[in-house]
């Protein structure tokens, strides 16, 4: 398995999945990026990032160049909700001094059940946890 993501276009929802381990910085960015670069990027509306099972390596000084790489694609993000899903409380916190950088509504949470409540998308839950596994 390996980090990898997902777009629904007809739905304005992306999903992003992290494959659990220890994450760096630069694979994190890395992997930001590529999500942006997509050509359906702008049609993504409600971002889900499944962050279960990972752990950072990385100095938490690092979260304001992830910041600067959010604000480098705004003119194409459409982003009205970013949901994170995570499991570790280290990285709940990183995640949470990453969120106080950025001027769009993030959320986070450590439920598929949740970033379902939270998403509001005409699907039924099943149908949500079928696209959320990537």
């Amino acid at each position: 398995m390996s980090n990898r993501y997902k777009i629904y276009p007809e739905l304005n929802f992306g999903v992003s999945k992290l494959e659990p381990g220890v994450k760096s910085f630069e694979e994190l960015y890395r992997f930001a990026k590529v999500f942006r670069e997509d050509s359906d990027f702008p049609e993504v509306y409600y971002q889900l990032t499944d962050m279960r099972g990972c752990s950072f390596n990385f100095d938490i000084s690092k979260l304001s160049s992830m910041a600067s790489l959010i604000e480098e694609y705004q003119s194409i993000d459409n982003q009205k909700l970013g949901v994170y899903i995570i499991d570790k409380p280290v990285e709940t916190a990183y995640v949470q001094l990453f969120f106080n950088s950025l001027k769009y509504k993030r959320e986070f949470c450590s439920t598929i059940q949740k970033a379902y409540n939270l998403f509001k998308l005409p699907v039924s839950f099943a149908e949500f946890k079928k696209m959320v596994d990537i």
